[in-house]
């Protein structure tokens, strides 16, 4: 979920700023070559993901309001 991904980044964070004053989160990147690749695919799966309640909006977007 979201709250736990912002967790666990913020313990990332937290714990690279207590072992290496100055340097931020884009230093762990550095050690994952594939990460903006990983990035990338994961958006655009989420990108690919159908939510049927928007597809029918879009249907009815145009409609007349009676």
């Amino acid at each position: 979920s979201t709250g736990i991904a912002k967790g666990m980044s913020e313990v990332l964070a937290h714990g690279i700023e207590y072992g290496k004053v100055g340097r931020g989160l884009e230093v762990v990147e550095a050690y994952d070559l594939e990460a903006n690749n990983k990035y990338l695919q994961e958006l655009q799966e989420l990108k690919d993901l159908k939510y049927p309640i928007v597809d029918q909006l879009e249907i009815l977007k145009d409609a007349p309001i009676e």
